[in-house]
């Protein structure tokens, strides 16, 4: 098996960092857990594989981000736009 970033996969291991700060989240009502991320699957997709492997899978990051969160929200130069 390919592996990628280090790992076999990278998917799986960032949805379990995932559901470990979920976790946190849960230990005290006023423990909020907020992600930023930095959108990188606009303009020209790579030609180079792995850099069209690595934007693909920071892509798919965000959506099981935004499909565990109460609440999403794009900024684009400045303006807010709640997703979620």
């Amino acid at each position: 098996m390919r592996t990628f970033l280090g790992k076999e996969k990278p998917r799986e291991s960032f949805q379990e960092w995932l559901v470990t700060w979920l976790k946190w989240e849960q230990i005290d009502n006023g423990f909020n857990l907020s992600i930023i991320g930095t959108d990188i699957g606009k303009g020209i997709v790579p030609t180079d594989e792995g850099a069209r492997r690595y934007r693909d899978l920071v892509g798919w990051c965000f959506q099981d981000v935004a499909r565990q969160a109460n609440r999403v929200d794009v900024i684009w130069y400045g303006l807010n736009e709640q997703l979620k």
